[in-house]
């Protein structure tokens, strides 16, 4: 029922690793020193600033698009409710076994001490 993953193009990955260098950076500046952070983290601002790792540079300033007009979000979200159809089936077979288990009767029989 799991539908296979779509590819990523060249341009998007590069835009997702390059905001993940940034956070790396970020988050383990203590590592490097001083100089070298500077300079790395100077390198990013300024490809940052520039545009040079987006996977769009002509839609830099507008808003992101619906994404329930977007067909690739569309996807997305129909393998979230494929995935949430096929937990119902499971959870509905056991909520019923449960409830024929635990009824009024074999509640009844255990209080009364017949079985």
């Amino acid at each position: 029922m799991a539908s296979t993953p779509k590819k990523v193009d060249q341009k998007a990955m590069r835009e997702q690793r390059a905001l993940l260098r940034g956070v790396n950076l970020r988050s383990n500046y203590f590592v490097l020193s001083k100089s070298s952070f500077t300079s790395r983290r100077d390198a990013l601002i300024t490809a940052f600033e520039s545009g040079a790792f987006l996977k769009d540079p002509e839609n830099r300033n507008q808003p992101p698009p619906n994404p329930l007009t977007d067909p690739n979000a569309m996807d997305g979200l129909m393998g979230m409710m494929k995935n949430q159809m096929a937990m119902i089936i499971p959870n509905s077979l056991i909520m019923s076994w449960i409830n024929a288990f635990f009824s009024g009767y074999v509640i009844s029989a255990l209080l009364l001490g017949k079985w």
